[in-house]
């Protein structure tokens, strides 16, 4: 049994996007998990301590595995990439984290999904939004539009990529 799973990106250290893209591949190789969909490109301001700013994307997953196996996986490709855990919401090359799981709500001390900050985060629902704009929030009731309609300005940009591939759209999302 498969399910739907949204996974933001980010990076703020070195070649952003080519962290994304070493990600992206890492996704893809996953036993169990199959990428169906990526976003666009967008560059935002940190969330947290002064530092250089993010570029982010989402990508939607076919996941055959658990949601804990999931994360174990998606830290050890942080881990991989260079991601280093010194400072709460500092500078990293790759940030993975489980957005949504289609039909699923996780609440444990370890992983918590949706993301117990994602209806106020620009740099991950306009992404998302590309999407599944009608993919609704098993918590608030919105959808991510909605959701995405709700938040006061925040300076997130669609931004030009270079290796990242086209922005792929679910034609049953649209």
């Amino acid at each position: 049994m498969s399910d739907t799973v949204y996974v933001g990106l980010g990076s703020n250290e070195g070649e952003r996007e080519n962290h994304l893209v070493a990600a992206l591949s890492a996704l893809s190789r996953i036993d169990a998990v199959a990428v169906l969909h990526c976003s666009s490109l967008f560059d935002s301001a940190p969330v947290g301590p002064p530092q250089p700013r993010f570029l982010n994307a989402v990508v939607a997953l076919e996941c055959g595995l658990p949601p804990q196996r999931l994360l174990c996986i998606l830290q050890q490709i942080e881990k991989d990439l260079g991601r280093r855990r010194d400072v709460r919401w500092g500078p990293r090359t790759i940030d993975l984290d489980i957005l949504f799981w289609e039909g699923q709500v996780v609440a444990d001390p370890t992983l918590q999904v949706p993301h117990l900050e994602l209806h106020k985060r620009r740099f991950a629902l306009e992404p998302l939004a590309e999407l599944a704009p009608h993919l609704r929030h098993p918590v608030l009731g919105m959808s991510v539009k909605e959701l995405l309609g709700k938040l006061a300005p925040q300076d997130v940009r669609r931004s030009e990529a270079t290796w990242w591939p086209e922005a792929s759209y679910s034609s049953n999302d649209t």
